[in-house]
């Protein structure tokens, strides 16, 4: 396996605000995404609400948020931000839009049991989004985004707050909201020190005569 280099980094970096940037695709997977979590929701059934997290493209506008915060690359850091809010609101569009033809009668018990305490969202967004930062930079092994994807609840909040604002729940809403900003600080945080210590041990390794042990 190649060793990741400063280059290397670069490179990444620039794959990523690309996978970051809003189009015709994005918007796509999130609205198919938050419209399959929905009918997981419906269904009880946490496999279909698994198979929607790995389809939303959610978490790369998040890293790319992080990232660009670490390099001061505001451009990047306001496209990734606005891609987030879009996709968000699409999602949310997606979900009221779907709620007219096949409502949720009752609270299911999986609506409820997401419903959990903020602060485990918040580790288990954090810890996952280092892994993804991490997959992004390395060499050869971005594809572990789609496992890691899985970790990160973003798209079931976000269809959660759907779900409160079609049945006037504020509760719902305010618990969804707060999960879906915890998730994203989480994750931010995570994409910003993963690439401050990784750029860190670039520039130490360079610095140290270029030694393969990174």
């Amino acid at each position: 396996m190649d060793k990741i280099t400063l280059k290397g980094e670069k490179d990444s970096y620039i794959k990523l605000t690309q996978r970051a940037k809003l189009d015709l695709s994005f918007v796509f997977l999130t609205v198919c995404a938050a419209i399959i979590c929905f009918l997981g929701f419906k269904m009880n059934s946490p496999s279909v609400i698994v198979g929607a997290m790995v389809v939303s493209p959610l978490l790369f506008s998040v890293v790319s948020m992080g990232a660009a915060c670490f390099r001061k690359d505001w451009k990047t850091f306001g496209t990734g931000f606005t891609t987030l809010i879009i996709g968000i609101i699409a999602a949310i569009i997606a979900v009221v839009s779907i709620n007219l033809l096949s409502h949720i009668q009752e609270q299911s018990e999986i609506l409820d049991r997401i419903r959990s305490a903020p602060l485990d969202y918040f580790f288990v967004a954090f810890f996952s989004g280092v892994a993804g930062t991490f997959a992004f930079f390395w060499p050869d092994i971005i594809e572990a985004i789609a496992g890691i994807a899985i970790s990160v609840a973003l798209i079931p909040p976000v269809v959660m707050l759907g779900i409160g604002i079609v049945q006037f729940d504020h509760i719902l809403i305010v618990e969804s909201a707060l999960i879906v900003a915890v998730n994203v600080l989480g994750i931010f945080l995570a994409s910003l020190l993963t690439s401050a210590g990784l750029n860190l041990l670039l520039r130490y390794k360079q610095k140290s005569g270029g030694k393969h042990w990174i």
